[in-house]
């Protein structure tokens, strides 16, 4: 099985918050048009897309940085794993996988509150403290295919924004 990043797989990861933002202005230029909102109102509003937009945003050019070019194959057949075909990793070496994820995710949920809920990734520790990162623009249902990988300890943490960066800062 190989892993990329694909488009299909971004916009899986964004499409909350595209959808979210024609309903919005749509809703709020209905609003405008027919009930002529205060400045008051739409400023409101303003600020509390942006606090939804930014988190959403960073977290996505984050994941895409971090894994832009890298390729993933799990190979099942020779228990090995292959990162950037550069890397083998024997699935004895991996330690645990790590899924860090919103809650939603953590529950097996489907509704969605917040644009950002739809990105979690996974850490792959190696029993040598190497730690490789994969994302969800990369595999959409990471716990799905982690959990195909045989005799591997498989960990999960709720977080609600699943940031590699801020995991580093905070954890």
């Amino acid at each position: 099985m190989k892993y990329k990043i694909t488009f299909k797989n971004q916009f899986k990861a964004i499409e909350f918050l595209i959808y979210g933002s024609i309903l919005f202005f749509g809703l709020g230029y209905f609003l405008y048009r027919t009930e002529g909102l205060s400045r008051d109102l739409i400023s409101f509003f303003s600020v509390y897309y942006i606090i939804l937009l930014i988190p959403t945003i960073l977290i996505h050019f984050e994941y895409y940085l971090r894994n832009k070019n890298d390729l993933f194959i799990i190979d099942l057949h020779q228990k090995i794993i292959s990162y950037n075909t550069t890397l083998s990793i024997h699935f004895s070496e991996i330690e645990k996988i790590v899924l860090y994820m919103p809650p939603v995710w953590h529950r097996k949920g489907s509704i969605r509150f917040l644009p950002f809920e739809d990105y979690r990734y996974a850490a792959i520790e190696l029993k040598s403290g190497k730690r490789h990162i994969i994302t969800c623009l990369m595999i959409y249902d990471l716990e799905k295919i982690m959990s195909t990988i045989p005799g591997v300890t498989i960990q999960k943490k709720k977080r609600l924004i699943a940031s590699p960066f801020l995991d580093q800062l905070l954890f």
